[in-house]
Order: structure tokens, then C-alpha cells, then sequence
């Protein structure tokens, strides 16, 4: 799925592939799409650069820092993204939980 770089700098939800392995008798193993892991995961788009997108899933600030010094990151090929939802901020005076 082609990323529009107005995406970057936003928090989205990601549906995408994930190429895995497994020991499977030859005969009745899967072909295509269907061989690969689907995860779901939340995070801001940070990047993307030929076709890869840099996808932070969270931040760590060191005591006493007011910047993170740490993030946990994944890198995405477009081409294994199936979906991509830009999340909507909260109204911070709405009545919602």
C-alpha cells in the first residue's frame, strides 16, 4: 500500500504482513498471502524513505529528561502494509472514558 508522506508525523493504526517461517511438511505448505502473519499495531509514521516506513511504537525518557532518549521502532515495507488508519485525537472536553 503506497503511504501518502502526508502521513508522516501522524499517529495511524497499521495492518500489515509479516513474512515468518515454520517447519511444515512441503506437500501442505501454504503459498501466497496466506503464508504470511497479519499484525495490527499503533504508532506515529516517523519516516519514509524508498518505500519503507519507520513506525514508532512508543517512547522512553530517561528520570529527569524532557525529551526521549529511546523509542521502539520498526521498519515496514510498503508493499507488506495492507492497511493504514490515521487516528483521531481525543476531544479533550468531551465526556468520553
Amino acid at each position: 500500500m503506497k503511504i501518502p508522506k502526508s502521513y508522516v508525523g501522524k499517529e495511524v493504526r497499521l495492518t500489515w504482513l509479516d513474512p515468518c517461517s515454520e517447519r511444515t511438511d512441503l506437500a501442505t505448505a501454504k503459498k501466497g498471502k496466506i503464508a504470511l502473519a497479519k499484525w495490527i499495531e499503533r504508532g506515529v509514521i516517523d519516516d519514509l524513505t524508498d518505500g519503507v516506513v519507520r513506525f514508532i511504537q512508543s517512547y522512553a525518557y530517561s528520570a529527569g529528561q524532557s525529551e526521549p532518549d529511546e523509542a521502539v521502532i520498526g521498519w515496514l515495507p510498503e508493499d507488506l502494509i495492507q492497511t493504514c488508519e490515521l487516528m483521531e485525537p481525543l476531544d479533550e472536553n468531551s465526556n468520553q472514558g
